[in-house]
């Protein structure tokens, strides 16, 4: 149980790996909490969609678009099995309503800088499969640099570049994958293979 919470004020749901939750842009009617489970975000932009983070047991999303109505920033999908806690808008709401004047004021200060924060974040690795995903992530960024306009040198030197970079990302991740276990670790961000489509 979550302090300051009582069993009225949340529901227990169980949802099946694969279940989207909330869509980017959507209006909030909900925040959660991971009881068990994991729960992937991503943010589609230039028509990509683009992994941030993974939510594991006692993390908390999809607050900000609860408790000041703004849209979602992000899509909110199972990574696999999970029972999670939901807080109402309305609980939110009450929750806030009671909230000395200061402390409301400092939320939505901090939720301002988080959005601030989301507009250019850039996921952070935890595991090594997480870093090579991001190196994997650079090499796109690149990529898409090329399809601008660049002096053909410059393009040819970079194109050579990224194509042996591809194979070391594959090979890094053949290792990454069969020394799995050995990797304390779990991983920060969804793999690009597990988003929705």
């Amino acid at each position: 149980m979550v302090a300051g919470l009582d069993e009225s004020s949340i529901e227990i749901v169980k949802f099946p790996k694969g279940k989207v939750l909330f869509k980017q842009g959507a209006v909030g009617d909900a925040a959660y909490i991971v009881n068990s489970g994991a729960i992937g975000l991503y943010r589609e932009a230039q028509g990509r969609k683009i992994p941030l983070a993974t939510v594991r047991r006692g993390e908390l999303f999809g607050e900000m678009a609860v408790i000041d109505k703004s849209p979602r920033l992000a899509t909110a999908f199972t990574l696999e099995d999970s029972t999670l806690m939901m807080i109402s808008i309305d609980v939110m709401a009450s929750k806030m309503k009671k909230a000395d004047p200061f402390i409301k004021a400092l939320i939505h200060m901090l939720m301002n800088n988080l959005r601030g924060v989301h507009a250019s974040y850039m996921p952070k690795s935890r595991s090594f499969v997480d870093a090579i995903n991001g190196l994997h992530r650079q090499c796109d960024t690149v990529t898409r640099f090329l399809q601008g306009e660049v002096p053909e040198n410059i393009r040819t030197e970079l194109t050579a570049n990224l194509s042996s970079l591809d194979v070391a990302i594959k090979d890094l991740r053949r290792v990454a994958m069969a020394h799995r276990s050995e990797d304390r670790r779990e991983d920060a961000v969804p793999n690009e293979t597990d988003l929705p489509t």
